[in-house]
């Protein structure tokens, strides 16, 4: 905590996690009721914005051609295209071994509407040293998150190479973002034992809203 600026908190057999941010002393709780609020809220402003993107789309029907195209450039993906959004399909493959931080793992590719999205190495979790029971808690928490997720995007959150936990078997020691180009690899394990008040909200923190 003394180093990172926020912490996740999840307790195995809740379908909630519970976000504290240190800079402000403050914690948000993210379960179903807070994730059908925000879909209520952002389904309003979804709408709300559509209505005045419909209502540009009439004025603009008295302008040029030229002039309109020159409008959605401007405001690129917000303008109404008439298509709905079709679901990502996400899929997995395997491509061998190789060694990260003295860790072996398994490489695989991560597709999204079979186009390469990602390239992970996952370690196998008594490789790193971590119990059935353990993996198993951190794979329900990032199922957690992205069907939280889901819920208030009203959209698949599947194409994120963490949330394919179950399907890689293992645990991530470096990931590759193939779209933005951002790497993220182990440096070092330890098993020093943790101390429990890292675990808890700490005392004097204040809850907030999740759209505050």
């Amino acid at each position: 905590s003394d180093v990172c600026s926020s912490d996740l908190l999840f307790q195995d057999g809740k379908q909630q996690v519970t976000i504290i941010d240190h800079a402000s002393r403050t914690y948000m709780v993210m379960d179903e009721q807070a994730a059908q609020h925000m879909e209520q809220q952002m389904g309003a402003a979804q709408q709300q914005m559509s209505a005045m993107m419909q209502q540009m789309e009439q004025q603009m029907q008295n302008m040029s051609e030229e002039q309109r195209a020159q409008i959605r450039q401007m405001m690129g993906n917000r303008m109404p295209s008439g298509a709905a959004r079709q679901p990502a399909k996400t899929t997995v493959q395997q491509q061998g071994e190789d060694t990260v931080a003295g860790v072996t793992c398994t490489r695989f590719m991560v597709l999204v509407n079979d186009k390469p999205s990602g390239d992970v190495c996952a370690a196998r979790a008594g490789v790193l040293g971590l119990q059935t029971k353990d993996y198993n808690t951190l794979v329900s928490a990032t199922e957690t998150v992205r069907k939280l997720m889901e819920r208030i995007s009203g959209q698949h959150n599947t194409g994120t190479v963490t949330m394919n936990l179950r399907a890689m078997k293992g645990i991530p020691v470096r990931m590759r973002d193939l779209v933005d180009g951002d790497v993220s690899t182990l440096v070092a394990r330890s098993s020093a034992e943790l101390n429990a008040a890292d675990f808890r909200v700490p005392s004097g923190y204040r809850k907030r809203d999740m759209m505050q």
